[in-house]
């Protein structure tokens, strides 16, 4: 039984995590803006899953800060698949991004304190401007890079120990028993043991995008919502795998189906609202923080 932040309840979470939030003269927001074609992709910050898309194609941008910790070199991996449709890479296969910012603020499409291309990457090509992977079936590369200033620091799991080395088979009966305590707590609605192994990683995730109380609470209210749902299921633990984020500080089970989840967190559940079924991924992990021996949910 994994036991985490016992004085925390649902009537104080939102307080406690607003109380541990900084704001600054500069807060800066900082986003991956991406395109790729061709090909599936997955983008990892600091080795954490941040993005994926197993369609052909497209572009979007989404918030790098949660996965930013005190590091003075940050990294971004990109694993590239080939499609189902062509079962190689094409010669335009392609991914192209790159890192900007804006002052949280500041209204987001304000250009004043905007930055953009702090980093720029593009996936290699050959002398003929062509992808120097076409006809593979699989690229992954990782480039470092900087940022000017993250003014925030979060612990998250830097310090946590490599659990790589641990017995497989230990990692999936504890994670397996963890997923399973969630799921429990949901289906009973018992929203301080939600509050309890939930307060980590939204603890983290408000501090690092300098959220407000209304804002914490916002997010507090999400996961009220799901527990609180009309005919709450929840999708049975089987066809997964064990998989390590963070340098291996972070384990958590994924999905192997291939379906709308594909790659997402083996923890689904499905409940009604407003006569509809919605779908709905819980991001769990499980990690051993520095000066620690058990396990706790992150």
């Amino acid at each position: 039984m994994i036991t985490q932040n016992p004085n925390i309840t649902a009537n104080n979470l939102v307080e406690e995590i607003a109380k541990q939030v900084s704001h600054y003269n500069y807060e800066p927001i900082y986003e991956v803006y991406f395109e790729f074609g061709h090909c599936y992709i997955e983008l990892y910050i600091n080795d954490i899953l941040a993005y994926k898309n197993y369609g052909e194609g497209g572009s979007s941008s989404f918030t790098i800060n949660p996965y930013l910790l005190n590091f003075s070199n940050q990294t971004i991996k990109l694993r590239m698949y080939a499609t189902e449709e062509f079962g190689e890479f094409l010669n335009n296969s392609a991914v192209k991004l790159g890192i900007g910012s804006y002052d949280n603020q500041q209204n987001e499409f304000s250009i004043e304190k905007r930055q953009s291309n702090l980093f720029i990457y593009q996936t290699p090509e050959d002398e003929n401007g062509f992808f120097k992977y076409a006809g593979k079936e699989y690229f992954e590369q990782t480039v470092t890079f900087t940022l000017p200033e993250v003014p925030y620091k979060i612990e998250g799991w830097k310090d946590s120990q490599d659990l790589r080395n641990f017995d497989k088979k230990l990692l999936e009966q504890k994670v397996l028993q963890a997923y399973q305590m969630i799921q429990k707590s949901f289906k009973e609605r018992d929203l301080d043991g939600i509050a309890q192994f939930s307060f980590n990683g939204m603890k983290d995730l408000a501090i690092a995008q300098y959220f407000d109380e209304e804002e914490v609470q916002e997010g507090w209210e999400k996961h009220i919502s799901i527990a609180g749902a009309d005919n709450l299921e929840f999708y049975p633990l089987e066809n997964y795998e064990l998989v390590f984020y963070g340098e291996g500080r972070l384990v958590g089970l994924k999905s192997k189906k291939k379906d709308s989840f594909q790659g997402a967190s083996a923890l689904m559940c499905k409940f009604k609202r407003g006569g509809k079924w919605i779908e709905a991924k819980l991001d769990y992990l499980l990690h051993i923080p520095k000066g620690k021996t058990e396990f706790e949910i992150y």
